[in-house]
C-alpha cells in the first residue's frame, strides 16, 4: 500500500538499497546508518569494512523534499533488530 508514497523511499545505491531491502541495514530516527546484529556478526572481510563498518553512524542526507516517513523507518529498524 506504501508503493507509490514518496516518503517511503530513500535515495540509495543499488548495494545499500539491496542491503536494505534484505534487512541488513536500516536508518535511525536521524537517518544514521545501522548495521544488522547479523551482518556485523557473520562478515568480518574487508568488502565489509570498506563499504559498510566504516559508515556505521554515518547520517543519511535528508532530502529536499518528501522527508522518509518515520513511522515506517521505525518498522523497518524493528523488524531488522527484532524487537
Amino acid at each position: 500500500e506504501h508503493r507509490m508514497n514518496p516518503a517511503n523511499g530513500l535515495c540509495l545505491s543499488a548495494t545499500y538499497d539491496a542491503a536494505f531491502d534484505r534487512h541488513l541495514i536500516t536508518f535511525d530516527e536521524d537517518l544514521r546508518l545501522v548495521l544488522s546484529p547479523s551482518l556485523k556478526e557473520h562478515y568480518t572481510d574487508a568488502a565489509f569494512k570498506k563499504y559498510f563498518l566504516v559508515l556505521e553512524g554515518q547520517r543519511l542526507a535528508r532530502p529536499t523534499k518528501f522527508n522518509p516517513d518515520a513511522t515506517l523507518l521505525e518498522y523497518h529498524r524493528k523488524s531488522l533488530l527484532g524487537k
